[in-house]
């Protein structure tokens, strides 16, 4: 009787919490987004640490300077890159535009001839529409981009007290276990690590090859703005499935440009390197333990990015494998 009462106590104490998570789950997003980001600035800061404190550099002195290198010579990328960045996108943009245009003017007249009126009253307005819609986003949007921004740089301070910390930390949460969990904990950890440390480094080489290769074939055909465009297809390269759909678009705006002929050969150098990199590169790349069956990855793309946005679609992937590193390792623990 006194164990059923304590199970049913349990069970509503469970039920309470989860309900309070749920009512409060914008908040608790918010702090597990600054968590995972930590964690991943931790992630890829430790080698550095490890080796200066390899140097007899003290555990403080080494996380202090990790983290300036990598914070100034992120500032230094960004202040030769952004402003580089932002006028040849604008300079791409007003290229494509009257060219997409011309595109949408071609689709009115087809769907005119087929009779298609009704539905489609002004497909040339599209652009004009569609650009004050993404104004209008941007406007509301600033607000909850700024946070965001505050949150990245919040997350990259606290990033100090793991990368000094890391070893301390790990004994006091072992200490914290029962005995019986303890090797459970280590080797979810370790399992943990080398899935998200195989998927970085995956698709950090994946969207390199991209960048190179895309780069490279457009150079080939004589597309204009070539290193941009290639640019857009690697960093795109990081949301899976629909961030390559999107960035070849401009390629092929670009490439209409100069003519039906140079778009087609565009595509066609598009489609053969997305085929290379799904059958060769990633999986040379990608270890066995952090790929995923496309359709696993795939669905987990559009749940994740059903309920998260964005962060959704480029967090899906590497969410799905640390979790299925997680039951892997309570498998081989208990089996």
């Amino acid at each position: 009787m006194i164990k059923s009462k304590k199970s049913l106590l349990i069970g509503f104490l469970i039920a309470g919490v989860a309900f309070y998570i749920w009512q409060r789950r914008d908040a608790f997003t918010q702090i597990l987004s600054v968590l995972a980001l930590s964690g991943v600035f931790t992630l890829i800061l430790t080698p550095a640490c490890n080796y200066l404190e390899k140097k007899h550099i003290p555990p403080a002195a080494s996380a202090a300077a990790a983290l300036s290198g990598f914070l100034l010579a992120a500032l230094f990328a960004l202040s030769l890159f952004i402003p580089l960045l932002l006028t040849r996108t604008v300079s791409l943009l007003q290229r494509n535009i009257p060219t997409l245009l011309s595109v949408l003017e071609t689709v009115q007249g087809i769907s005119d001839a087929l009779g298609f009126q009704a539905l489609s009253p002004n497909i040339s307005s599209i652009p004009v529409s569609s650009l004050s819609a993404v104004t209008a986003f941007l406007a509301r949007a600033g607000k909850a981009t700024a946070a965001s921004i505050g949150r990245v740089f919040f997350a990259f301070i606290i990033t100090y007290y793991p990368l000094q910390e890391r070893n301390t930390l790990g004994r006091h949460i072992l200490l914290c276990m029962p005995l019986a969990w303890r090797a459970s904990f280590l080797s979810i950890v370790r399992a943990c690590k080398t899935a998200i440390s195989g998927y970085l480094s995956g698709m950090l080489k994946t969207s390199l090859f991209i960048s190179a290769a895309t780069w490279a074939g457009l150079l080939m055909l004589g597309i204009k703005d070539a290193a941009l465009l290639a640019f857009f297809m690697g960093v795109f390269e990081l949301f899976p499935y629909i961030g390559p759909v999107l960035a070849s678009i401009p390629i092929l705006l670009s490439a209409l440009e100069q003519g039906t002929q140079q778009a087609l050969l565009a595509l066609a150098l598009v489609i053969a390197i997305q085929q290379i990199e799904s059958n060769f590169i990633s999986p040379y790349f990608t270890a066995s333990s952090t790929s995923l069956h496309p359709f696993t990855a795939l669905l987990s793309v559009f749940i994740f990015g059903s309920l998260m946005g964005l962060w959704g679609v480029l967090l899906a992937v590497p969410a799905v494998i640390t979790f299925r590193s997680v039951l892997l390792s309570l498998r081989q623990t208990y089996s």
